[in-house]
């Protein structure tokens, strides 16, 4: 009985890192992968948001450097205005791993930032249309980078 009870208790935990109820931020996100690569032309144009966003959110998964990447990556998209395609061509030679100074996946699983109250998580973003799924994950990218400013010690 304690063991079933302990499960429960896990399954109803908020994620730690970026406090989704239940945790359920890893299935929306997958969700949302999903969808993105079947409608690429249209839900898909926001991939880029989606992926940085909840890696920023989800800093375990990430080096340091790995973070401090995606961290950029979202001050390119939203603030530079700059195109996934204008960042791969400009970042060509130092992103491939095997010229790449630093890794961007962790090995320790360790946090790299304690934050867990964001403003907004990928619970909060909508999907009724393509529209209004593009808008809300715009949204929600440009939140992560709003609170990734209140953040401190990690550069």
């Amino acid at each position: 009985m304690a063991v079933s009870a302990r499960k429960d208790d896990e399954l109803n935990m908020n994620c730690p890192e970026c406090g989704a109820p239940d945790a359920l931020c890893q299935s929306r996100f997958d969700e949302f992968l999903a969808l993105e690569f079947s409608e690429p032309g249209s839900y898909g144009s926001v991939h880029n948001l989606t992926v940085a966003a909840y890696m920023v959110q989800h800093s375990s998964r990430l080096t340091r450097e790995g973070w401090l990447f995606e961290r950029s990556l979202l001050r390119e998209f939203l603030v530079d205005g700059k195109s996934p395609a204008i960042v791969r061509q400009q970042s060509r030679g130092s992103l491939d791993s095997g010229k790449r100074p630093f890794n961007i996946k962790s090995r320790t699983g360790q946090r790299i930032i304690g934050k867990s109250e964001w403003t907004k998580t990928i619970l909060d973003v909508r999907a009724e249309n393509a529209k209004i799924y593009c808008a809300e994950i715009e949204l929600w990218a440009r939140a992560v980078l709003d609170d990734c400013e209140k953040i401190s010690g990690v550069g």
